[in-house]
């Protein structure tokens, strides 16, 4: 299975794919919800990215992808000491299942984003496997939208909104 923080899972029918394509739809995101930050991955020291840096802060997305039924949820928290967290669930008709919910170190070099899983459901993943790093190109950030390109999967365009810090995904 690839992980990553808007393209999850490849081959399931809960993650086939692309964190955010499409994201800009008509329905409304459900309430904030206060909620802890997410914990240290064990044993991980991540590098702080630069005070300012846009990409700082919850970010959240719904897709519908090809061949798979129902909305695909996103929420990513990129924190300033380049922790970050990220949870998935696809969401069809009233039915809600989660995907996964997994942390690591993000960073940002020659305009590349970059996402390193380290824990993937509670579980210590092998960080030298390339299943649990994503990269994708900024095209845009501002205080509202952050839109990336997958590097890996044809390029799909990708695009999250923020949110208030301490929003969560219903379930």
């Amino acid at each position: 299975m690839r992980r990553s923080l808007f393209v999850p899972l490849a081959g399931t029918a809960c993650a086939a794919l692309a964190f955010l394509a499409g994201c800009a739809g008509n329905s409304s995101p459900p309430p904030p919800v206060a909620a802890e930050a997410p914990p240290k991955p064990p044993g991980v020291t991540c590098a702080p990215v630069q005070a300012g840096d846009p990409m700082v802060g919850t970010w959240y997305a719904v897709s519908r992808q090809k061949g798979i039924a129902g909305d695909y949820q996103v929420l990513t928290v990129l924190s300033q000491d380049g922790l970050m967290h990220y949870e998935t669930q696809l969401k069809v008709g009233r039915k809600i299942r989660p995907a996964l919910r997994e942390s690591g170190c993000w960073k940002v070099t020659d305009g590349i984003y970059t996402m390193q899983t380290t824990v993937s459901n509670g579980e210590e993943v092998d960080i030298t496997d390339p299943i649990y790093v994503n990269r994708y190109r900024v095209e845009k950030v501002d205080k509202a939208r952050l839109t990336l390109r997958d590097l890996k999967s044809g390029g799909q365009s990708v695009t999250a909104r923020r949110m208030p810090p301490g929003y969560q995904l219903p379930f």
